[in-house]
C-alpha cells in the first residue's frame, strides 16, 4: 500500500488443515473512511484468463481443439495486420502469450470507455490496425489479445458466449457460488466489496472506477481486460 498508494488491500490464505484465514488493511471508501470487509467481493480481471484457458483445455481434451492449430483453422481469415497472420499462430501461442500480436488495450480508453459496452471484434480491430510486436514464437509478453482471441474461439466451438461456458463449464460444477459474471446492464457488485480506484496517471488522484459496464451475454462479450467483470470471494 505504501509503495504503490492503494488505499486498501485483502488477502486470503488456506492452510492445508482447509482453515482460511483473511487479511485486511486500508479502507474501503475513501469518502466514508470505511473499513475494508473481511470477506469482500472484487472484481477478478486479468484472473478469467485462467478460466478461458480451463475451458479452451477441456476443448483440447474434447478433442474439438488442437493447441498446435493456427488460430485461422478456428476463425478463418480473422486475423490480419501489419506483420500479423492467423495462419502462423497457433493455439498454444495464445494461451502462453507468445503470439506477437499487439495489445489492444494500448488503444483503449478504459476510463472514459467503462460505461459503454466494445464488442470483441471491434476490441481486435484495435488491435489489429497496430503492428505486431514480435514474430510468434520468438518472444513473450503478456497481452490480452491473446485472451480475446482465445474467448472467441470458445465461442465460436461452443455456440454459447464465453461468461455462459465458463458458468456451465467451471463455475457450476466446482460449486463456485460466488463466482459470476454480471447480468447484462449490472454495473454493481454484489454483496460487501471495497470501491475500485485507479489512477491514470503517477501524479494524478485516485479515480473511483467500482462500476463498469459488463457485457451483454446475447452479444458474446466476455472480460479479459484489467477492468474484468467476473467477481469471487476467497473461500470454498
Amino acid at each position: 500500500m505504501k509503495d504503490d498508494g492503494v488505499p486498501a488491500a485483502t488477502a486470503s490464505v488456506t492452510g492445508r488443515d482447509g482453515r482460511t484465514h483473511n487479511y485486511v488493511a486500508g479502507v474501503a471508501d475513501l469518502r466514508t473512511g470505511a473499513k475494508v470487509p473481511v470477506d469482500a467481493q472484487v472484481r477478478i480481471g486479468s484472473n478469467t484468463k485462467a478460466f478461458t484457458a480451463v475451458v479452451v483445455m477441456q476443448l483440447v481434451a474434447e478433442g474439438k481443439v488442437d493447441i498446435e492449430a493456427p488460430v485461422d483453422t478456428y476463425l478463418p481469415g480473422l486475423v490480419r495486420g501489419d506483420g500479423i497472420d492467423g495462419r502462423n499462430i497457433t493455439v498454444h501461442q495464445l494461451l502462453q502469450h507468445t503470439s506477437g500480436l499487439p495489445e489492444y488495450g494500448e488503444s483503449l480508453d478504459l476510463v472514459g470507455g467503462r460505461y459503454t459496452y466494445t464488442e470483441p471484434r471491434d476490441l481486435l480491430d484495435l488491435a489489429l490496425a497496430r503492428k505486431a510486436d514480435f514474430a510468434p514464437g520468438t518472444k513473450w509478453a503478456y497481452n490480452n489479445t491473446n485472451y480475446l482471441l482465445a474467448g472467441m474461439i470458445v465461442q465460436k466451438l461452443t455456440g454459447r458466449p464465453v461468461g455462459e461456458a465458463i458458468t456451465e463449464r467451471i463455475i457450476k460444477p466446482l460449486g463456485l457460488r460466488q463466482t459470476y459474471f454480471p447480468a447484462p446492464g449490472d454495473m454493481s457488485i454484489r454483496g460487501a466489496h471495497p470501491q475500485g480506484y485507479l489512477k491514470t496517471q503517477p501524479d494524478a488522484p485516485l479515480l473511483d472506477i467500482t462500476e463498469v459496464t459488463p457485457p451483454p451475454r446475447k452479444r458474446g462479450g466476455f472480460s479479459l481486460t484489467l477492468a474484468g467483470v467476473a467477481t469471487d470471494q476467497p473461500g470454498p
